[in-house]
């Protein structure tokens, strides 16, 4: 039975120490390879040991078998019962690679009747002023392009923009001829075709699928979503659901642009003319059928407007291919996944307003199709006051949820940031999502394997490779416990934003040319920005939605979506100029019960149907009369104001008017906020605030989107409940507890730092000493502990810092893997005829030829490390040469003959062994030590790939010499036991990995009064510390501090000082390897211990 409800729990408390699997990260497990069993459960084992909650499994690039074959089934069949045994989820995938629907290419290609179809049209113009000379209808015919008609429309220019006079002249017979107009005029010539997709528009040189129709997305379920049958006794247990990605009804290059793109070897700026749109075969009569017009003669007012004023024929295109594309494509899918118990996720292609409405018609409408509304964010940032392109999307799909009462926002999230991505920016987008409303992190990807262009795969990586993985289950953890508070909470905005998708549809074409940026889109946006700024929760809202809600008067008025849902009083209009008559009427009931709308910008003049539509500005009139700024009209139980954006900009020439409109809008809220604060650091805007609840508790997100330090004072005044005292706790996020904070507390927020509080009731009660106390919450906590760490980071106060010992620059220091030299740069000899190896008939032997230099005292610490014990049993004791992406064998007959290998190594003159797989990086790079063969000075290596009438191999991808050395230039040196700093200038600038820094020092035994805390100016970029071999915890951004009090003196008497080893094993990322990219690395600030004195209220909370 298909579910779209979370598990039970009788206590939040509980789940968020250790969030269940359904709130961890599920991440795209890029199966890309050759899938053995060995290596997948290998991989599902390390995820589920780092916190990993499940996988969705996603055939990618690189990857062996044939997509849906025997092979791939048992491999998809395998990994699930090795998650079943482990409590992940499992979500299947719906294509070979993206977009869903061509099952890699194959079904486009064996029925090419089921290829997308664009309408193309292109334009000629004739002048009045050259009546009545004949216009040459020299429009040229395409490979796959059928002409539907030519039409000539009578044109005249009124303000600036041309129109076309309705009831065009069909004149298609006349295609290469010339014509002339009866009667002198402007004329409007439009060819328009009906036109194939381009091959190559998705992988495999394959065609995208035609969304539109029925029938190819039927035969798309029949060939890629029955073979999952397969794998049906774990549906709706370990298998959740199915996963579609980024399907259209017009593709990527509708999205993005209005052209046909061509792009051909010849000419790869190829672009046929004219404009695109969604189109589908049969498409006259079919639309015909459906709304009882020709679309034919209409066809110009997708791109003009009419002289007529009418609105229909766009308006109506655009509703009709949505309806076709939302229930003949996700309808479809969807009904197929509840009938076998599945959950339907995914995503399409989102945002602006304005690809929305060309790749999905209505995204609205879409998304309410998915049973876990979805989205992507790809690439890293947040985006700007100025720019703020990232809240769209995810704001949609948190919308819709809200509203359609949807148990889960999913979100493909980190992709596309590349190699360089770092946890401190994983934190910033990660909060960002969640603060918007995304509760089910799918995390763009493991990899399988990194092997050759496999790593080009739009990185980064979260898995094995990554330098971070040792420290990812505290990551986990962090996404585990934001989506349970944002899953298991809920919001209770009071404001709508109306979706300006209609106004688009109408603006984003006008006198043949089309607008990417909208004024009514644009405002969008920024209104959204600023809206979050103010810390004026909200959502957006469809025509379609407002259709059905029920309007609801007396004290909880307002729409309302949900038999039990919460109540919107407030609806704000942002340059709407196109809206149904039938919504205005319901606005004006919705005013009249006691609601408030907000028009900004424009007050709506045109309806579905027609511009200036007379019924639609009576309704108007009577809602915001003659439409003075600023000026709150009150309607029998409600108000209706209109905001001027040009008058507010006059009144206030240096004020943003959106953020004078927001301050209007505060006063109209009637939830006041939880508790209040005083800004100490940094701007009001920096920290972005909304509140939730669950359960009778109300919690606050408070989130520093800024790119400095921001600090605040609560000012909560502590009041009697019913049942005590309330009281303000805070869910620490990367701890996994919940502690009390003082109501006057001062609170720091890093960039880019996410915190949530909530108040409750404390109730105090009386411990075995019959002292007063505070009650223990079902946790165990004390629930009113406080944890220093609320004011770290803060000016010092007087008496809070007792003493301060800062640590020697120099630390011991040890790579826990082998260093890196990049081998990039070759001389390469084409048929090289001096080669070690010579094939002259038949064959051939190309040569890639590099030097490296070696010292003496490192050749003789190799010598003498490979005949004694190492440092560390796991690490390297010689020099390996990693090679990527090469299958090295013998070839057939010649080859076996001659014993040679396709190809050959040499160092030094020496010939190598066959290589083996790695064990550094992958176990599908190829690797062969070659300790034996280096001498002190110029170190030659030759890499021979040798064609016997076979297809000749090459080094596509640089190698690798791993091995105990540091790296200066070309030079390998002995590796230092000390270093001051950051590691890239110390020999490691290409090293991509985890390593120890160490320091031994005394330290006093603290005080009882006092706290201890090792701080570290800054790390790049995550680091775990160990006391004395204990661990001490993992920090994955800044701050970097730990309280390391338990650590110090234990059993000694106050003031005697003990050795204390201080270890702090830092990562990186992977842009030092594989970006070329010697970044800062490891420690890269200074360190100091700091004793820090107790306060009085803290210590009596703790004597409590």
């Amino acid at each position: 039975m298909m579910t779209n409800t979370l598990p039970a729990s009788d206590d939040i408390i509980r789940q968020f120490n250790n969030p269940a699997a359904t709130y961890r990260p599920q991440p795209f497990w890029f199966l890309n390879h050759k899938l053995e069993r060995q290596e997948l459960e290998q991989q599902i084992s390390a995820m589920h040991e780092q916190g990993v909650g499940g996988v969705v499994l996603h055939a990618r690039h690189g990857m062996q078998a044939e997509y849906l074959s025997s092979e791939f089934m048992d491999a998809l069949s395998f990994c699930t019962e090795e998650c079943r045994k482990r409590g992940m989820d499992v979500w299947l995938y719906d294509e070979d690679n993206w977009p869903s629907g061509t099952l890699g290419g194959k079904l486009t290609r064996q029925h090419p009747e089921y290829r997308m179809r664009y309408l193309r049209i292109e334009e000629r113009r004739y002048s009045a002023a050259d009546w009545p000379k004949p216009l040459t209808l020299d429009f040229q015919p395409y490979d796959h392009n059928e002409l539907i008609a030519i039409l000539a429309y009578r044109a005249e220019e009124q303000g600036g923009e041309w129109l076309l006079h309705p009831e065009p002249l069909r004149i298609t017979e006349q295609l290469g001829d010339v014509w002339t107009p009866g009667s002198e005029g402007d004329y409007v010539v439009l060819a328009c075709w009906s036109c194939e997709i381009a091959e190559g528009m998705t992988f495999a040189g394959g065609y995208y699928l035609d969304t539109l129709n029925p029938e190819a997305v039927q035969t798309f379920i029949r060939l890629s979503y029955e073979p999952l049958l397969q794998l049906q006794q774990h549906y709706s247990s370990t298998i959740k659901g199915v996963f579609t990605d980024e399907p259209g009804l017009m593709i990527h290059d509708g999205f993005f642009g209005v052209e046909a793109i061509r792009t051909e070897v010849r000419d790869v700026e190829a672009t046929l003319p004219g404009i695109v749109f969604a189109w589908t075969r049969g498409m006259e009569e079919r639309y015909l059928a459906d709304n009882g017009v020709d679309l034919i003669p209409l066809l110009g007012a997708l791109l003009y407007h009419l002289t007529d004023g009418s609105l229909t024929a766009r308006q109506q295109y655009y509703d009709t291919i949505t309806r076709w594309y939302v229930e003949g494509y996700h309808g479809a899918i969807r009904e197929w996944c509840e009938r076998n118990g599945l959950l339907y996720i995914g995503h399409t292609l989102e945002e602006p307003v304005w690809g929305q409405a060309r790749s999905q018609g209505n995204q609205t409408r879409v998304l309410q199709q998915f049973h876990y509304a979805g989205v992507d964010y790809l690439t890293a940032g947040i985006g700007s006051k100025d720019n703020p392109h990232r809240i769209v999307s995810v704001k949609t799909a948190a919308s819709v949820a809200q509203l359609e009462n949807k148990a889960r926002v999913i979100c493909e999230s980190f992709g596309a940031s590349g190699h360089a991505y770092s946890m401190r920016q994983r934190r910033l987008d990660a909060n960002f999502m969640a603060f918007l409303g995304v509760n089910l992190f799918i995390p763009h990807a493991f990899y399988y394997s990194f092997a050759g262009y496999r790593k080009t795969d739009f990185p980064p990586t979260e898995f094995k490779h990554a330098p971070h993985w040792p420290h990812y289950r505290a990551f986990a953890d962090y996404i585990g416990r934001l989506s349970l508070l944002g899953a298991r909470t809920s919001r209770s905005p009071e404001v709508l934003l109306l979706s300006p998708i209609r106004t688009v549809y109408q603006d984003m074409f006008a006198s043949g040319v089309s607008d990417r940026k909208p004024d009514a889109d644009t405002l969008f946006q920024l209104l959204s920005d600023r809206l979050l700024r103010s810390a004026i929760d909200y959502d957006y809202v469809d025509e379609c939605q407002l259709a059905v809600a029920d309007i609801i008067g007396g004290e909880r008025r307002g729409f309302r979506f949900a038999e039990r849902g919460g109540t919107y009083p407030l609806l704000v209009l942002p340059c709407i100029r196109v809206m149904s008559r039938q919504l205005a009427v319901r606005l004006l009931s919705f005013v009249q019960s006691g609601g408030t709308l907000i028009a900004v910008g424009t007050i709506p003049q045109d309806s579905e149907s027609q511009h200036n539509d007379p019924e639609l500005k009576r309704v108007m009139e009577q809602l915001f009369g003659e439409g003075g700024h600023g000026d709150r009209r009150l309607i029998g139980d409600g108000s209706t104001l209109f905001y001027s954006l040009e008058q507010a900009k006059r009144d206030n020439q240096d004020a943003d008017p959106l953020e004078s409109l927001c301050a209007q809008l505060k006063p109209l809220l009637k939830q006041q906020p939880l508790f209040s604060y005083t800004m100490l650091e940094g701007g009001l805007e920096d920290l972005i605030v909304v509140e939730r609840g669950e359960s009778g508790r109300r919690y606050v997100w408070m989130m520093n989107w800024s790119e400095q330090e921001v600090a605040i004072r609560l000012d909560h005044r502590q009041e009697k409940g019913a049942a005590g005292e309330r009281i303000i706790e805070e869910w620490r996020l990367e701890h996994g507890d919940v502690r009390a904070v003082r109501n006057d507390a001062v609170l720091t927020f890093s960039p880019g730092e996410l915190r949530v509080f909530s108040m409750k009731e404390r109730e105090d009660t009386v411990d075995d000493r019959g002292e007063a106390g505070s009650k223990a919450d079902s946790s165990g906590t004390a629930a009113l502990r406080f944890d220093r760490s609320d004011v770290l980071g803060m000016p010092r106060r007087a008496g809070e810092r007792s003493k301060e010992i800062q640590l020697e620059p120099l630390w011991q220091y040890e790579a826990d893997q082998p260093n890196v030299l990049l081998l990039d740069r070759w001389q390469v000899t084409l048929n090289d005829r001096q080669s070690k190896m010579n094939a002259t008939m038949p064959g051939q032997v190309n040569t890639y030829h590099t030097t490296f230099h070696m010292t003496k005292e490192l050749i003789e610490w190799l010598n003498a490390r490979s005949e004694a014990p190492g440092r560390s049993p796991s690490r390297h004791r010689g020099v390996e040469l990693v090679l990527d992406d090469v299958h090295q064998n013998v070839p057939s007959h010649i080859g076996f003959l001659q014993r040679r290998r396709n190809l050959e190594i040499f160092v030094n003159g020496v010939r190598q062994p066959a290589l083996g797989p790695s064990s550094w990086q992958d176990p599908y790079y190829h690797s062969v030590e070659i300790t034996s063969s280096l001498q002190p000075g110029l170190n030659e290596l030759e890499i021979l790939t040798v064609s016997l009438l076979e297809p000749m191999p090459a080094i596509s991808f640089p190698a690798f010499l791993i091995g105990p050395f540091a790296v200066h230039g070309t030079a390998l040196t002995v590796e230092p036991r000390q270093v001051a700093g950051e590691w890239c200038a110390e020999g490691y600038p290409f090293y991509a990995g985890t390593a120890c820094y160490s320091q031994q020092l005394k330290l006093p035994r603290p005080g009882i009064e006092e706290q201890v805390w090792l701080e570290v100016n800054d790390i790049r970029e995550t680091a775990r510390l160990f006391v004395n071999d204990q661990d001490a915890g993992i920090r994955l951004w800044p701050p970097y501090r730990w309280d390391i009090t338990r650590f110090i003196g234990e059993g000694m008497e106050e003031g005697a000082s003990e050795a204390v080893t201080l270890r702090i094993q830092a990562a990186n990322t992977l842009e030092n390897l594989y970006g070329k990219r010697a970044l800062p690395s490891g420690i890269t600030g200074s360190s100091r211990i700091v004793y820090m004195e107790r306060d009085r209220i803290e210590r009596s909370m703790e004597r409590d």
